[in-house]
């Protein structure tokens, strides 16, 4: 820490020249600065030099030291300020802690007494000091994130996590956005930048998308209301305060620029415009429903929300039990059982070819959803010419009967990786139950455990598979090798029983006459 400086002030020369005689003071990491004989004296050195640690006697001719503490310490809060009082002034000196002083010390100056106070100042300033450089330091960062909280400041509000328009506001004022601090109209573009190439890595095109988002930055650098940003999946967000702005013509201009500049193709969704401040999340939530709209119609188009939804007709709601309903017999490829839902779902009054086309995009939503959570491959479901046909179709017969053939298609396709799966399973537990039929204690609890499936689905893939239940089909399996084991060898009913996991002669005696039809002395008399 740098040597700190002292001011003495008292009137009596002695008490100054004690002061400074008493204590080594460089040792202290202190150096007296200078001395005053009077409060304005005090005032024209503190002007001119500010120290950082001035003592000063309390009475004094024309102006005390209280007094004199008071004025500077309005000016330089940061000095520390120490009086020096005599024993009938001790009450006096205590009082005037509440403006500020720091500390006091009584006469006799004694050094010890000094030395404690000088310690404590020291320490005070220190902490003092690093405190300022870590405000500082904070502030420093602050201002080098300014941008990018002022960025997330607005996500936020496009993302509906600021509710009021009190807290946006406050916001918009700090993080200085003028355009949110009066009503007016709001429209909002969402644009994503995809590369041209599917070997690019993300890094790429991360990269690609800054570029784009410095050519709009150009394109609307002299439009006055026009906010761009980047969003949490990487798409450049436009946000219009001025009802000057065209986004569709905008649009028409950007995609050329940005596809010539650059390797690679643009989408745009262009929200509807609204008029206040609150209803931001809403025009972001279109622009990018809008934006959506590209797996149907194609990259390198600009896609309004009021083309997906009639302006006028908003009476068309998601059911989502019926959904869940669907995506649940899509899972377990009943395609006969989601086509029952699916007419559910469209057994509802539309008023417009908009509405049974957001009717369509929910069930097509539902099958790839299924599909990515089955891990089946998106081009096997993803036919983009299948699905524009769909979201195309002028009737709502048309419309139904594509999707029953889509939803047909995506349950089979489950269906017939699950069947696959469950082939390979049962065939996996045949081959166990051969290697494990001599342990009596195997079944089906123990066998699915084995498998991390439950008891119930073995027991009722078993009996799909092989017409047996699980018992029966162990049991016939245990018969089969009993059988082998008469023709083959000279080992007892008993020993027998126990090669195959049946323990109690008795009981495998039974169980292998109702099999065969015989007794093993009648099987083995037979056998060729």
């Amino acid at each position: 820490m740098e040597q700190l400086n002292v001011l003495i002030v008292d009137d009596e020369y002695l008490i100054r020249n004690l002061l400074r005689m008493r204590i080594d003071w460089e040792e202290q990491g202190m150096s007296i600065m200078g001395e005053a004989s009077n409060a304005q004296e005090a005032l024209d050195l503190v002007d001119k030099q500010q120290p950082d640690i001035m003592f000063t006697d309390i009475y004094m001719p024309n102006m005390d030291g209280i007094e004199l503490s008071r004025l500077i310490l309005k000016k330089y809060p940061d000095i520390k300020i120490v009086v020096v009082t005599g024993h009938d002034e001790f009450e006096y000196a205590r009082q005037s802690i509440q403006i500020g002083i720091v500390d006091y010390i009584l006469k006799p100056i004694r050094a010890a007494e000094l030395l404690t106070v000088t310690d404590k100042l020291r320490v005070m300033i220190d902490e003092e000091r690093k405190r300022e450089q870590e405000i500082q330091r904070l502030r420093a960062d602050l201002e080098r994130n300014f941008p990018y909280l002022r960025e997330k400041f607005v996500l936020q509000w496009l993302n509906g996590v600021l509710t009021t328009q009190a807290e946006i506001r406050e916001k918009a004022a700090y993080f200085n956005i003028p355009m949110l601090l009066t009503t007016r109209e709001i429209q909002i573009a969402v644009i994503e930048v995809s590369t041209a190439s599917a070997k690019e890595t993300e890094e790429q095109l991360i990269l690609l998308s800054m570029e784009c988002s410095n050519e709009i930055d150009a394109f609307y650098e002299k439009e006055p209301g026009v906010v761009h940003l980047m969003d949490t999946r990487n798409r450049i967000v436009i946000i219009s305060f001025n009802s000057g702005v065209d986004f569709i013509e905008d649009g028409e201009a950007l995609i050329p620029l940005l596809t010539t500049s650059y390797p690679c193709a643009v989408s745009i969704g262009i929200g509807r415009k609204h008029g206040h401040v609150e209803e931001g999340p809403a025009a972001y939530q279109e622009a990018c429903r809008a934006l959506e709209y590209q797996a149907f119609v194609g990259k390198n188009q600009v896609v309004c929300f009021e083309d997906i939804v009639d302006n006028r007709e908003q009476s068309y709601r998601s059911n989502t039990d019926l959904l869940q309903r669907l995506q649940f017999y899509i899972s377990v490829g009943s395609a006969a059982r989601a086509i029952e839902v699916l007419h559910h779902i469209f057994d509802v009054s539309f008023s417009s070819v908009s509405q049974f086309r957001l009717a369509a995009m929910d069930v097509i939503t539902e099958c790839q959803r299924t599909a990515m959570e089955q891990q089946i491959e998106s081009d096997q479901v993803l036919n983009t010419e299948a699905l524009v046909s769909i979201l195309t179709a002028d009737h709502l017969s048309e419309l139904i009967t594509r999707l029953e053939d889509y939803v047909q298609y995506v349950s089979e396709t489950v269906y017939s990786k699950n069947q696959t799966k469950e082939d390979n399973l049962i065939g996996q537990v045949k081959m166990y139950l051969e290697d494990h039929m001599s342990d009596p204690n195997i079944g089906l609890a123990n066998t699915a455990a084995a498998f991390f499936v439950s008891p119930g689905h073995l027991g009722r893939l078993m009996k799909k598979e092989t017409g047996k239940t699980f018992v029966e089909y162990l049991t016939n399996l245990r018969m089969k090798r009993a059988e082998v084991l008469l023709k083959q060898t000279q080992m007892k009913g008993y020993e027998i029983g126990e090669q195959v996991g049946i323990t109690d002669p008795q009981y495998f005696s039974v169980l292998f006459k109702k099999s065969t039809g015989r007794s093993m002395n009648e099987y083995r008399q037979r056998k060729s």
